[in-house]
């Protein structure tokens, strides 16, 4: 029994390292290096590693969406770690959850980096992935008490974060909000803060 729980140890740490190697590759050599190769030497291990835990590099590419290496927010412990609540809390949660998923994002190129190429490549596989992890928050979290369409209102603060985080790699200013200092990521903080509450009340 013991071997077992070694052997699942070694496992999972295994698999974490390769994940974390797929955010080094994309970071350091872009979308177009991902590949068994050098995700295994980045990561250290044999490359049959990859094929066995993960069965693809789409495979990998999924599981990489579903691990916090990606976004926090996207990590089972994450998911699991939302209590119960209340038709009034859930204005708050979500606020909570958006600011979260935005400074993520500000804070990991190589997930701003795979956006742009999923957008580019049109690979639904990555999507799909998302999807399945936000209906599964929205689930705990549930509809906003005066609103019905929490998951309308999700998609599209997501998409506009998307868009702004993107945004940062290639320009400096939208409109007079700073995308390169706290204090314009501060004014978006309370704008989506604003929305959410409004809908709330």
């Amino acid at each position: 029994m013991k071997i077992e729980k070694v052997k699942m140890r070694d496992r999972e740490r295994t698999k974490s390292k390769i994940l974390k190697a797929v955010g080094n590759v994309i970071e350091q050599h872009g979308t177009g290096k991902v590949g068994v190769n050098l995700i295994a030497r980045t990561a250290g291990v044999n490359k049959v590693l990859i094929y066995r835990y993960f069965e693809s590099v789409d495979g990998l590419m999924e599981q990489y969406v579903k691990s916090g290496e990606y976004t926090s927010t996207t990590s089972t412990d994450y998911i699991e770690n939302i209590p119960p609540l209340a038709p009034e809390e859930r204005s708050k949660a979500l606020t909570s959850l958006m600011h979260t998923f935005m400074n993520d994002l500000l804070e990991r190129k190589a997930t701003r980096d795979l956006l742009r190429w999923e957008i580019g490549t049109g690979k639904s596989m990555l999507s799909d992935a998302r999807n399945q992890i936000a209906t599964r928050i929205l689930d705990k979290i549930g509809n906003l008490p005066n609103y019905n369409d929490t998951s309308a209102l999700v998609s599209f603060l997501s998409a506009s974060i998307y868009f702004m985080t993107i945004s940062t790699d290639y320009r400096e200013k939208m409109i007079d909000i700073d995308l390169h200092s706290d204090e314009g990521w501060k004014r978006i903080e309370k704008v989506i803060e604003r929305i959410i509450m409004d809908i709330h009340n």
